[in-house]
């Protein structure tokens, strides 16, 4: 990647500082989860957690195994992001829906054979806001892995100016993991049933991102 000096200074600097404010965010938040006792599928299978793109700076947290392998774009905003997860302890594969997908989505099965968890966000990494792409489907098909829908919400929060606002946690803040059930997806599903799984999914997600808005109502 042809950088200027400014803009290499800043991708050493950005994920560093990143990492450390997300770090002290989780470390002082009063954090809770839902859904965590049937989450996971009881034959230890690897799962492919699917949560909006506006939630990606709680993904690291989202885990309940070891770390997951992530899709992330081939942009520069891609690499800070890239080496912000690197450093909490998140693989990355570069690509996306909108530039480097096959590469990306042929990283993403290759881990999963090999037994890894999997993390995507559904709707990125450019939207449309709460519409899930194709990938996210393709990727629980060829895999045969099921998707576990996940969701957070934090206060207070801050909301980067991106497309979807991304909701990143301040210290001493409160937050709420809520996760729903595995959703597969037939290896032999057509056209027509991958987009019913599409509309079931982000719905799924609508559903849990309210829930977990509302149980911080709750203290």
């Amino acid at each position: 990647m042809d950088m200027r000096l400014g803009d290499r200074l800043l991708l050493s600097l950005v994920p560093t500082v990143g990492a450390a404010w997300l770090r002290l965010a989780r470390a002082t938040m009063r954090l809770r989860w839902e859904g965590v006792d049937t989450a996971l599928p009881e034959d230890g299978e690897p799962v492919i957690y699917a949560f909006w793109h506006s939630q990606l700076a709680m993904m690291p947290w989202m885990q309940l195994r070891p770390p997951s392998v992530i899709p992330i774009s081939q942009s520069q905003d891609g690499e800070w992001t890239a080496r912000l997860f690197g450093r909490l302890q998140v693989e990355a594969v570069r690509g996306s829906s909108t530039r480097g997908g096959v590469t990306a989505l042929r990283g993403m099965v290759k881990a999963a054979r090999s037994g890894r968890d999997l993390a995507i966000t559904p709707n990125g990494p450019r939207g449309p806001e709460r519409v899930v792409q194709p990938g996210a489907i393709w990727l629980a098909r060829l895999t045969g892995r099921p998707l576990l829908p996940v969701a957070f919400a934090g206060r207070p929060a801050i909301h980067v100016g991106s497309w979807d606002r991304i909701l990143v946690p301040v210290p001493l803040s409160r937050g709420v993991f809520v996760y729903g059930d595995l959703l597969w997806v037939p290896r032999d599903a057509d056209e027509e049933a991958c987009a019913a799984v599409r509309d079931h999914l982000a719905a799924r997600l609508d559903d849990l991102t309210e829930r977990a808005r509302q149980r911080l109502l709750i203290r």
